[in-house]
């Protein structure tokens, strides 16, 4: 008897995955969700934020930092990891990778 019912528990098991491999289960959900989808009207753009910013030429020794600091004229308004971020947005290079010599652009904060 008990043989008979593991193998119906199998010819079930089998069965199921058959089915769900051929008409799939999960595909009729997502039919239906294009369905009921609203069509789009117009691209949807990224919450693009200008960062207003100072050109300044770096020397021998300047960071990112201390050259904002000094913009700034005090402390940094900001966080240290927002300051790198939008150097970093401004520049499109590292702020580990400034040269001497060069011009970039410094995010400036209000005082």
């Amino acid at each position: 008897m008990k043989r008979l019912a593991v193998f119906v528990g199998v010819i079930i098991l089998l069965y199921s995955v058959y089915y769900d491999l051929n008409k799939g289960t999960l595909t009729l959900l997502h039919e239906e969700s294009v369905e009921t989808a609203a069509p789009m009207k117009e691209p949807i753009t990224p919450d693009v934020r200008e960062v207003p910013y100072i050109e300044t030429k770096v020397s021998s020794g300047d960071t990112v930092l201390s050259l904002v600091k000094d913009a700034v004229g005090g402390p940094l308004p900001v966080s240290v990891d927002q300051v790198i971020r939008d150097f970093e947005e401004l520049n499109g290079i590292g702020a580990s990778e400034i040269q001497a010599g060069k011009t970039y652009k410094f995010p400036k904060y209000p005082s």
